[in-house]
């Protein structure tokens, strides 16, 4: 088990993305001194643009370097705020965010409006508090406030470690591939895998009165995950409700979030759902325990949903996860008392493969 106290191989290190303004430079530097530790552990390496050298195409590189981050810390002053280099990447770290869980920490230099900027404020914040860099360091050593922020990073990293170090059983592996009846359909393969003949569905999305709005293709939906983070995706039998299940699960653990796939038709999932939950973790999951995860990277898939006895209280049990996809029969199926519960989700229907799709 690596550990932060151990060392790691090189393909596991995080890669850190520095966005700062170049009026902030000094920090930086002290920034980088500080972090000396975890890249002597090989946890992490990180990345700012004074290593761009001479002659690369010097937006390409950053670009290039900002998504394929694992960790993005922006270096917040008057300065970065009045930046639009600074903040065009600022935005591009909160998409990233959404898109792929990519964890977003905000250090704060300086005295300026951070509060007032949307995407800073709801992002991790150090030093402790918000406290500015600068003002601390007025009343003590600077190296203090620093260790501060090495802590407070060391804990970000820590967690992304055991997130990214997530492997997913052999046996439940098999279950994500396995096409059943389909398996031995082609002449030349041995065995037919998912991957090798997945069509995304067409979806129907409905509005919160439960009307058809518009179609879009489902991976789309998986694209614009965290614009979604309750799912309601009703369809027919035989209409590839555990496929498109299966297939958001590999995605999603693709983005780095921890999908757990939940499905009891026998039971009719008596009990309680947190019980189910953290038993389908450790069927689907190896070495690190759930207790260790980050629970908001968690995202339920309960499949076959309609089959549920006591559904409302289900839906209330799951409300501790912000994301969620329910997956049921019939969009109409789940009637509750406390309309705010249903209302809460978005409602997609999987629609019949037109002949193109088909064939």
């Amino acid at each position: 088990v690596i550990k932060l106290g151990g060392s790691i191989v090189e393909k596991e290190k995080l890669k850190i993305f520095i966005s700062y303004s170049h009026i902030d430079e000094n920090d930086i530097k002290d920034f980088r001194k500080h972090l000396a530790p975890l890249k002597t552990k090989g946890l992490i390496e990180d990345w700012y643009d004074r290593e761009i050298i001479a002659g690369q195409d010097f937006q390409d590189k950053i670009d290039n370097n900002l998504d394929n981050a694992d960790i993005i810390c922006l270096f917040i002053s008057a300065n970065f705020l009045d930046s639009e280099a600074c903040m065009k990447e600022k935005r591009r770290a909160i998409e990233l965010k959404k898109k792929k869980g990519v964890a977003v920490v905000s250090i704060i230099l300086s005295a300026c409006g951070w509060k007032d900027e949307k995407g800073i404020s709801k992002s991790l914040v150090l030093p402790t508090d918000g406290n500015p860099i600068s003002e601390f360091s007025e009343f003590k050593d600077s190296n203090s406030v620093w260790h501060n922020v090495y802590n407070g990073l060391k804990d970000v990293i820590n967690k992304e470690i055991k997130i990214k170090r997530l492997k997913v059983t052999e046996q439940f592996s098999n279950f994500l591939q396995d096409t059943e009846l389909l398996s031995r359909a082609h002449s030349q393969k041995d065995e037919v895998l998912l991957e090798d003949i997945f069509i995304y569905p067409e979806l129907s999305k409905f509005n919160d009165l439960r009307e058809y709005e518009k179609k879009i293709k489902s991976d789309i939906l998986i694209e614009d995950f965290y614009d979604y983070p309750k799912m309601l995706i009703a369809g027919e039998s035989q209409s590839g409700k555990t496929t498109l299940c299966k297939k958001i699960f590999t995605e999603l653990r693709k983005k780095n979030f921890i999908p757990i796939y939940i499905f009891d038709k026998t039971y009719k999932y008596q009990g309680k759902m947190e019980n189910r939950i953290s038993n389908a973790y450790k069927d689907q999951y190896e070495t690190t325990p759930m207790e260790e995860i980050d629970s908001q990277r968690i995202v339920p898939i309960i499949d076959d949903f309609h089959f549920a006895e006591n559904k409302e209280k289900h839906i209330k049990d799951l409300s501790v996860y912000r994301h969620q996809i329910i997956v049921v029969d019939d969009i109409f199926c789940l009637n509750f008392r406390d309309e705010n519960l249903i209302n809460s989700f978005t409602h997609f229907k999987i629609e019949e493969f037109n002949p193109l799709l088909r064939n």
